[in-house]
């Protein structure tokens, strides 16, 4: 079980770095670039940014899926499809020529989603732990409007859609610190309930 907790954790601080790394980027082009020249310059960052952070969380997921194994089915089906989708994207938007922000927002919207249904369906399993209960169905219906909103991203000018995928960034990348700081006698508790 702790080895088990040990993979969820790593794969979830790796995710933490990365969004919190993402809002920096974003954060320092935001205050360094020219007005002009922002828009095409904050365009191709995030796609090299994103397009790389896919395929390095999919590679990872996939490890991760190997190391659970077969006897944890469903760990290994959902970091396998998740990883999946990771690299797929990723490759997308390295190869793609007609890549824009818009599609990033498209790309990123389905991770949300499957963000939002973990914390609800986790959140299913506190009725001993109110408070935690009720942040994680907090968090987790706001993963699900993110979602929508991202989706709803293709209509929105390319600065909009750069400020709603670092609020996305930000608002997940809490939600993760949130878990890894959380005490570890609870998330065994919560990850037992998971299998």
């Amino acid at each position: 079980m702790k080895s088990e907790l040990r993979l969820h954790r790593l794969l979830l601080a790796m995710l933490a770095m990365l969004l919190l790394a993402f809002v920096g980027v974003l954060f320092y082009l935001s205050t360094n670039v020219d007005s002009e020249d922002f828009e095409a310059t904050v365009s191709l960052v995030i796609l090299l940014a994103i397009g790389t952070a896919f395929v390095y969380m999919g590679a990872a997921e996939g490890i991760t899926a190997v190391q659970f194994g077969i006897k944890h089915k469903r760990e290994l089906w959902s970091y396998l499809i998740l990883g999946l989708i990771s690299v797929a994207s990723g490759l997308y938007l390295a190869m793609s020529q007609t890549a824009s922000l818009q599609t990033v927002a498209i790309l990123v919207s389905p991770h949300a989603f499957l963000f939002g249904v973990a914390e609800l369906r986790i959140a299913r399993h506190m009725q001993h732990h109110p408070k935690q209960r009720l942040l994680l169905l907090i968090g987790g219906i706001c993963e699900l409007i993110l979602g929508v909103s991202l989706l709803g991203g293709s209509g929105l000018q390319v600065a909009h859609v750069a400020a709603l995928l670092g609020y996305a960034a930000i608002l997940t990348a809490f939600q993760l610190l949130a878990f890894l700081l959380y005490r570890r006698q609870h998330i065994s508790s919560t990850m037992t309930v998971l299998h």
